[in-house]
This record gives C-alpha cells, structure tokens and sequence, in this order.
C-alpha cells in the first residue's frame, strides 16, 4: 500500500500518494521543440504541397517560426493523430488527391521528421529536471507522466534523462481512448497506483492539463510559462508555480 508523503508547493504541505507531470512545456522548453518540429514537418509539408500552402501551414498549426505561438492552438496542444489529420486535409486542399493518398503522405511527413529528429538537439531541459524525480524516487512518491506526445518518444526521452526505471508509468494517447482535457489519463494512472485521484497531483504547464486534473478531482499545480499563462491556469489550478523548483520533497 502507497503511503502518503508530504509535498511542499511554496508554503503549502500537500499529502499526495502520486504525482503525474505533463512533459512538453513542463519538463522541457516546449518552444525550442515546437520551433525544431515544426521546421522539419513544415519543409517536409511543402515539398508535398508547394510553397503557396506555408501560411496555411502556419496557421493551422497556430507556430510562425521562430516562435511565435498560439499555446493553445495545434502545435502546442494537439495530438499527433489529430495534427496529422489536419495535415491530411491541408494536402487535400492544396493536392486534391483522394483522401486515402492525403491521410497516406500526411503520415509520411511525420513519420520523416520524426526519423530526422535528434532528441538532444531538440529538447531542452527546465531548472530542477531531472532532480525532481530523484526528489520524488528517494522519498518513495510515485511518479510519472501524462504527455500527448507519442508514447515511444517519450520513453526515449525519459532514458536520456536517466529516469526511465524511477517512474511509475508513462501514459500517452496510444494507452487512452480520450486523450486531455479528458480525465481518463489521470484515472488510468490513479488505477495502476490503486489509489484515489483526489490523492493525485497533476503538474503541468496547460489549461487542459489543469481541466484534466479538476475533472478527475485531483490536485492541479499550474506551471506558468509565458506572459498571460497565470491568468488562463488561475481558472482551475489548484496551486501556481515559476518553476519546477518550486515543488519541494522531503526535508
């Protein structure tokens, strides 16, 4: 049975029996990702649909390089499932090849720039990562993550920091039948922990990390990252932080 332990958020004790982190824009620097991604995804795009379709790309992707972002627009919040589906009606639009060709090579083009990326080159750390996890692993706080990035980038990820074997579980939308602001990713963790979710805390840097967390009843810790972000987490975290510093383990 999972004891509960102690978890300082600034001044506030917290008893939590496990902690879930969101990953891009939490753990890393989502800007420098989104801005890597999205130049390989973009020139990949339109050698398949001609230059004349880079302001469509760009505003359906809601990323102008070199970063300029919607946080809540496609890039910074979507699925690759759904980024590829749009991808697939921007092919059709500008192609009007049958769909099954546009699902076909919208598939293709992620699945290129994936094989292009370079993990160390394209993310970038936040202050007190790793460390948390070594916090949260030697005072025996279960801990994982809950990221709408695929699932084997994420493990990839989670072995270049050297925490793989610390974590609880890494659940991505490929173990999910609805993925944020949807509860089921917080509930699946709370499953395999066998505890309640109220004794869940969800970290993350999103309003849909932070609906997601509400909606289960689990603690939601805002992370606020940019100008404008306090305001927009304020309406259902539980707790803001600046920094993943500011989550404090043990004595």
């Amino acid at each position: 049975m999972i004891k509960a332990a102690d978890v300082r958020i600034g001044q506030e004790k917290i008893k939590i029996k496990g902690i879930g982190f969101d990953k891009d824009g939490t753990l890393f620097d989502s800007v420098k990702f989104w801005s890597y991604i999205d130049r390989i995804r973009k020139r990949n795009f339109l050698e398949t649909a001609g230059s004349v379709a880079e302001a469509d790309w760009e505003s359906t992707m809601g990323f102008v390089q070199p970063d300029t972002v919607d946080h809540n627009g496609v890039l910074a919040i979507a699925t690759m499932d759904e980024e590829i589906l749009l991808t697939a009606g921007l092919i059709y639009k500008w192609r009007k090849l049958p769909w099954h060709e546009c699902k076909k090579q919208a598939k293709e083009i992620f699945s290129q720039a994936d094989k292009m990326l370079k993990l160390e080159e394209a993310f970038q750390t936040h202050a007190g990562v790793p460390e948390i996890f070594h916090r949260l692993y030697e005072n025996q706080v279960p801990a994982g993550i809950l990221t709408s990035d695929a699932y084997q980038r994420t493990e990839s990820l989670m072995k270049m920091l050297g925490i793989k074997e610390m974590l609880q579980f890494i659940i991505t939308p490929e173990q999910v039948a609805n993925g944020k602001p949807n509860p089921e990713m917080v509930i699946k963790a709370c499953g395999l922990l066998d505890i309640s979710p109220f004794e869940f805390m969800v970290v993350g840097d999103s309003i849909v990390d932070m609906k997601m967390a509400k909606a289960a009843g689990s603690i939601a810790v805002g992370l606020v990252t940019y100008d404008g972000s306090e305001q927009l987490l304020a309406q259902d975290a539980d707790y803001l932080i600046r920094a993943i510093t500011d989550i404090a383990v043990g004595s």
